[in-house]
């Protein structure tokens, strides 16, 4: 199964993402409002055995 991740810089996590804001785990990777194009270039869709946060994969197994 395939899902739209964002990687988060410092841990190097890769983290599920829930909504234009949030992942699944809480992790906020877009604090504004609007929804710009570089913001739609963070988002690459990775298998699931490839994701790197335990709460996300946890929520989704």
């Amino acid at each position: 199964m395939v899902y739209p991740t964002v990687t988060d810089k410092d841990p190097e996590k890769i983290h599920i993402v829930k909504d234009q804001n949030y992942t699944v785990c809480g992790y906020c990777y877009n604090k504004f409002a609007t929804f710009t194009k570089e913001d739609l270039k963070k988002i690459h869709f990775i298998k699931v055995e490839k994701i790197t946060c335990n709460s996300c994969t946890s929520s989704f197994s």
